[in-house]
């Protein structure tokens, strides 16, 4: 299943079989079979719940408000699932992968790296983006004197061309200067 999670459960005392039951029959499930498995785990008045992903997240959320449920997921905020990062509110924490809250300071943190860059690019899933933070982040951009373009992709095999229709748009550094050929 999870060995560095459990190996970090074990660390921390809880041992499967000694003081840590799991039940297990979440795993591999349709999506639609999620409502019901997260009932059953509310009505047995489980500890915690652990959630992968948006769709099991929110049906755990549905069953209880008081079981804590972790979650592993793209990005809690943005789909809904708490109402921040620093104060998630409710009985829902977890890991959020894409944490659009910190793109702001991502992008702060590259343009300090790169003071050279006068247009970048931003890649995007168009099923997770949202125009609001992307708009933030072009004003943020705007107000550095950095031209960002933004590239949504729906489909795995459409990301190779979006990086390449960056590049041929220039994104990145300026041409580096000329210099003259060395013998050796």
């Amino acid at each position: 299943m999870f060995p560095p999670f459990y190996d970090e459960l074990r660390r921390l005392g809880f041992v499967e079989g000694q003081n840590l039951i799991v039940e297990a029959r979440g795993y591999a499930l349709r999506t639609e079979q999620f409502p019901a498995i997260a009932s059953e785990l509310a009505h047995a008045e489980v500890d915690a719940i652990l959630a992968g992903g948006t769709a099991a997240a929110r049906a755990a959320q549905a069953a209880t408000r008081t079981i804590p449920i972790l979650t592993l997921n793209d990005d809690m905020v943005g789909q809904g699932l708490v109402a921040s990062l620093a104060r998630p509110g409710g009985n829902i924490t977890g890991i959020s992968i894409l944490a659009t809250e910190l793109d702001g300071k991502r992008q702060e943190i590259l343009m300090e790296m790169v003071p050279a860059a006068r247009r970048m690019a931003v890649l995007a899933d168009a099923h997770t983006v949202s125009s609001s933070n992307m708009r933030s982040l072009q004003e943020a951009a705007s107000a550095r004197g950095v031209e960002l373009v933004i590239r949504t992709v729906e489909r795995p095999e459409r990301i190779v061309p979006e990086i390449e229709e960056a590049r041929r748009q220039r994104a990145g550094l300026p041409d580096p200067p000329c210099a003259s050929p060395r013998h050796f």
